[in-house]
């Protein structure tokens, strides 16, 4: 048998708990059961406040990962101009070459392009999650003149 005793002051004696299959709940019973039931949300309270945080942070990176795109997209299509416009200055003295020739000195250059753009790229990306990071790319802009 079950017995809850809610009143103030109580009216079921303490004592009734100590029979056989009688269980005394009162007041003081239920205030524990409130207090760690509100511990326990308290705490999950905390932990999702903890996630929430650690999504934003992630969240607020990526957005200004996303502020970076247009600076490389310039610092590429500039490099890329400079590896065509050389290509075209250079083609004369090459003589008549091979399809075969002219897709391997395109590979070439490209290549070159690529392996000089990987460092400045990466650490583009790497410092638009950094507080200061806008400096970075503020000298990156003016460094290879990409202009505002």
């Amino acid at each position: 048998m079950f017995l809850i005793d809610i009143a103030v002051p109580r009216n079921i004696e303490p004592t009734v708990n100590e029979l056989d299959n009688v269980f005394l709940y009162d007041i003081d019973d239920l205030q524990k059961v409130v207090a760690t039931n509100l511990e326990g949300r308290q705490h999950s309270a905390e932990e999702a406040e903890a996630i929430i945080h650690e999504e934003m942070e992630k969240m607020m990176a990526r957005l200004k990962a996303r502020e970076v795109v247009p600076t490389i997209v310039s610092l590429q299509e500039q490099l890329e101009h400079l590896r065509t416009s050389e290509l075209a200055r250079m083609r004369g003295k090459f003589g008549t070459l091979t399809p075969e020739q002219e897709q391997a000195l395109d590979a070439l250059t490209k290549s070159i392009i690529n392996k000089v753009a990987h460092g400045p790229i990466s650490e583009l990306r790497r410092q638009a999650s950094l507080p200061d990071g806008h400096y970075f790319i503020t000298t990156i802009r003016k460094v290879f003149r990409l202009g505002d």
